[in-house]
């Protein structure tokens, strides 16, 4: 299965470069010279076991805090037979966010966390996370992120990649960004240029449903585009917008809460194979207490970014309600064209979970 997938991947044309990847793709590794893949040989002899943990965005993110929390609690587990190696800004696959979850179903890393749409050029699926206004509230996240039925279907599509889904944490409400005026309606945002992640179903929501023009392109360059207002703006949640200073070239953030953006954590089948059972349980344990972590973190500190990012001049402009419900009614013809994509079943399911 795995073969067809990855033989589907290189014939598609759909080259994404998906959720936030903060800053350079050079890495930040916790223990220098250590190569990817530690952990096969380290198994066998019953020494140290060093797992290489990668992740998309730039050092004192948020998924590079949970990460260092899933170091910590599990280096006390084992009492330091298993270490952890976190790398930044996908830096074991040279920024590159797919060749990632490449390198992870070969066991060449060990644990990856990226959005979980990252994997949607193996397994479209996985677009179910970044559907608009999937989400009405951050309890309707926590119940998905949660959820026994949601995970195990997750695992299932995991499963096909040679990989095993460790869960997933609140990644904060992607809200939307310019550097020319306040967006209040769909109406605002026709003809602005905005960046969007290189996944179709963004192009087509903003072109299709909201008259913008998106433009796909790498994290990495966004900045500079903004800077250089190339683009007039790009969404994300407002801790990367925080953590990559936009607000030195973007005045404007519009609280939308449009998608509810959500981190998973993949792990290596290849590599936990290798694991004890009860090393195995260790692991998934500690990547529990490390969501939970995360989630608690995002939910509490959200508000004091704003906070923070007004004080900077930012204006921040959160939609009432009523203005809320006129982008989802744009958005609403989305659903229809991804039904065969995603599955009416899949989208059912999630809908069930989150509004349950």
């Amino acid at each position: 299965m795995l073969k067809k997938v990855l033989a589907l991947l290189l014939a598609s044309s759909m080259t994404l470069s998906l959720a936030a990847c903060g800053g350079s793709a050079k890495s930040n590794n916790a223990a220098s010279g250590t190569a990817a893949g530690a952990s096969s040989a380290a198994a066998a002899g019953g020494k140290a076991i060093t797992l290489n943990f990668s992740h998309t965005q730039a050092p004192n993110s948020v998924s590079d805090m949970a990460a260092k929390e899933f170091k910590k609690i599990i280096e006390e587990k084992s009492a330091g037979s298993i270490k952890v190696n976190i790398v930044t800004n996908c830096g074991l696959s040279g920024g590159d966010l797919t060749k990632a979850l490449e390198m992870t179903t070969a066991g060449d890393i060990d644990i990856h966390a990226a959005a979980p749409t990252n994997a949607a050029n193996f397994d479209p699926r996985f677009y179910i996370f970044w559907m608009p206004f999937l989400f009405p509230t951050m309890d309707s996240l926590l119940k998905v992120c949660q959820s026994e039925e949601i995970y195990n279907e997750v695992d299932s599509w995991c499963a096909d990649m040679n990989m095993k889904m460790l869960g997933f944490h609140n990644a904060g409400a992607r809200q939307l960004s310019n550097s020319k005026k306040e967006i209040r309606t769909p109406e605002d945002l026709k003809g602005m240029n905005i960046r969007v992640p290189g996944a179709q179903l963004f192009i087509d929501l903003y072109r299709d449903c909201f008259g913008a023009n998106p433009t796909a392109m790498d994290f990495s360059e966004v900045y500079t585009a903004l800077q250089q207002k190339t683009i007039d703006g790009q969404e994300n949640p407002v801790s990367v917008f925080d953590s990559s200073k936009f607000n030195e070239v973007q005045k404007y953030i519009t609280q939308w809460d449009y998608v509810r953006d959500t981190t998973a954590w993949f792990m290596s089948k290849k590599t936990l194979d290798k694991l004890s059972p009860e090393q195995q349980t260790m692991v998934m344990d500690a990547a529990k207490q490390a969501l939970d972590w995360a989630n608690t973190y995002v939910t509490e500190n959200e508000e004091e970014i704003v906070k923070k990012l007004e004080e900077e001049g930012v204006t921040v402009t959160k939609l009432s309600p009523e203005e809320q419900k006129a982008f989802a009614d744009a958005a609403a013809p989305l659903y229809e064209k991804y039904t065969e994509t995603i599955g009416k079943d899949v989208i059912d399911l999630f809908q069930k979970v989150a509004n349950g």
